[in-house]
């Protein structure tokens, strides 16, 4: 073959042989233009665990695990002369498999003719363990925020909404309400007499109620409504693309099911409370969000001086509220 008396020499002079072995701490594989192995370096040898004498003049196929993934390589290599970083499957002595990242260059003579490979090769196993610990790291990372996200947005006690992520979350939806043509409603809830509750019962049993208020409320609102404490025991649920005459049976749904429930206290009695709402809907009722939650409290506010345990959906109070 011509020039490959020339390579050989160029391979095997001194101070090259002592760069390849001692400065470069890739293993080093060289081969013929048969893809046979002709040098191996001690880097080699460390991280496949083969002698040199165990792979000379044998096919560089025999340290990596799978044939076909090195015979892709091999024609990608052919094809563009170079290839940077291809990991493939290394073999150790003794049969363990390994990532290797391998890169290698076609060496050829003055003509242009192949006269072998060279190729660099790294052990990727502690690699990919840093990269695996990073990725556990960072998976657990992201829970911690999402948990921390979700007890900053979310009431402790009831597990709805704080006021401020639920305007938020229904802001959002409000305008996707108004691009699609649809309605979007209010609902207000108050509980009536509730610090009779905790004069009479204790905070604890007040707690109690608090938490079944919000499980009515989840248990009657739909897939996609926005339901949040306003503070204290006030309550509120936005309804997107829910109509005056659905939010009104929310609403009564609602106001039911609290008067019927029974709450447990600890010398074996039960508490029963009710709720006084209001309601209204945006476009007709209100304009804006703000308006809309400033109407239903006005309403609310009329179903307390009825009597309480009502829910106030017309506008006659509304006027009277204004006078």
């Amino acid at each position: 073959m011509p020039g490959e008396t020339d390579f050989l020499e160029i391979l095997w002079d001194a101070d090259l042989q002592q760069l390849m072995l001692v400065a470069c701490p890739d293993g080093i594989i060289v081969t013929d233009a048969d893809d046979r192995v002709i040098m191996y370096t001690g880097a080699s040898e460390t991280i496949f665990g083969y002698a040199p004498v165990e792979v000379l003049n044998r096919d560089a196929g025999v340290v990596f695990g799978s044939a076909s993934e090195y015979q892709d390589f091999h024609s990608d290599l052919i094809a563009d002369g170079s290839v940077v970083n291809t990991e493939l499957t290394g073999l150790r002595k003794g049969g363990a498999t390994f990532p290797a990242a391998v890169s290698a260059s076609l060496l050829r003579d003055r003509y242009g003719a192949i006269l072998g490979t060279v190729m660099y090769v790294r052990d990727h196993t502690q690699l990919q363990r840093i990269e695996h610990d990073l990725r556990d790291k960072n998976d657990r990372l992201n829970e911690i925020v999402a948990t921390l996200d979700h007890v900053a947005r979310h009431d402790g006690l009831t597990g709805l909404l704080r006021r401020a992520s639920a305007f938020e979350e229904a802001e959002r939806k409000l305008k996707e309400c108004v691009v699609n043509g649809k309605a979007f409603s209010v609902a207000l809830f108050d509980l009536d007499r509730f610090k009779s509750v905790n004069d009479v019962y204790g905070h604890m049993v007040g707690d109690q109620v608090l938490a079944a208020l919000s499980l009515v409320l989840s248990h009657a609102a739909r897939q996609g409504d926005i339901l949040g404490r306003f503070g204290g025991e006030e309550f509120v649920a936005f309804l997107p693309g829910a109509d005056y005459a659905a939010v009104q049976k929310f609403a009564e749904r609602v106001r039911l099911a609290i008067s019927a429930a029974m709450i447990p206290v600890p010398d074996g009695d039960a508490v029963r409370v009710t709720v006084s709402g209001g309601i209204a809907t945006i476009p007709r009722c209100a304009g804006s969000l703000e308006s809309a939650i400033h109407l239903a409290d006005n309403r609310l506010l009329a179903a307390k001086r009825q009597g309480r345990n009502r829910i106030v959906s017309d506008g006659e109070h509304d006027k009277r509220n204004a006078a």
